[in-house]
């Protein structure tokens, strides 16, 4: 599927010379494409939270945008790397489970395991499959490379499910997916699951209601929000929650629905 927009998630951070690499190597094959950087400072080795933000963040890009996800601890180990669609994206990653909730926005279509070493670049190295397999790979599908080119269709690549929120009569279950630059706490609730008068419980804290802003508060008061991504989370003005009360993913919350 010819595009001309690849982005990037990674864990690669921006200290290092990984990222530009990446880069160097993908527009040495495509001169013409635009490169959009959606992150590349998700923790170490943080499989989930590469999901989380993948799945988020993939709404908001151009129709037929590629996006090549690295976040690779089993690198060199045999694992394979795969490309994927949807209706309107596709994505090449490890086969390690970053492609697990993509389905909850759209429904992929069709997986493929890269098998193809005639795209790759000659010397490969056991440590950066990003540069030297994927980036590569990238290049030649945004210029059209028919996709029965790349591999084998695959039935079977690795999952891990989506937590759904549980509810139990008011009360809502859930837990955080990810916790950003600033220690908000992001869950899985959404406006689906929760109201403007509920009633939050998360680390031993008690939150009542859903504010508009960060600055509905005062300074360093914890509040409870829907973020830009829709999803609901817990904050504090000018400061961090996770930092504050010892709050990561997989935290639980819980909601009681206020009538």
């Amino acid at each position: 599927m010819k595009t001309k927009f690849i982005a990037l998630i990674s864990d690669f951070g921006t200290h290092d010379p990984f990222v530009g690499a990446m880069k160097g190597v993908i527009l040495a094959h495509a001169p013409n494409l635009t490169l959009i950087d959606i992150t590349h400072q998700i923790p170490p080795q943080d499989i989930q939270t590469a999901a989380f933000y993948l799945m988020a963040a993939m709404p908001f890009m151009p129709k037929g945008t590629l996006f090549i996800t690295v976040v690779d601890p089993t690198v060199g180990t045999g694992r394979g790397v795969l490309w994927a669609r949807t209706k309107n994206y596709q994505f090449i990653t490890p086969d390690n489970g970053i492609l697990s909730w993509v389905g909850e926005r759209e429904e992929i279509t069709e997986v493929r395991f890269i098998n193809n070493s005639d795209l790759f670049l000659q010397r490969i190295s056991s440590t950066f499959h990003g540069r030297d397999i994927m980036a590569p790979v990238a290049a030649a599908v945004a210029k059209g490379l028919p996709e029965k080119r790349l591999g084998p269709v695959l039935d079977e690549y690795r999952r891990f499910p989506y937590p759904k929120p549980e509810r139990a009569g008011n009360r809502v279950s859930g837990r955080v997916l990810a916790v950003d630059h600033f220690g908000n706490a992001m869950t899985n609730l959404t406006l689906q699951h929760v109201n403007a008068r509920s009633i939050f419980t998360i680390a031993d804290r008690v939150l009542k209601g859903l504010k508009l802003t960060y600055a509905s508060v005062p300074v360093g008061e914890p509040l409870a929000l829907i973020g830009s991504f829709g999803f609901l989370e817990f904050s504090i003005r000018n400061g961090s929650f996770a930092g504050t009360f010892g709050v990561k993913p997989g935290s639980e919350v819980e909601a009681i629905i206020s009538l």
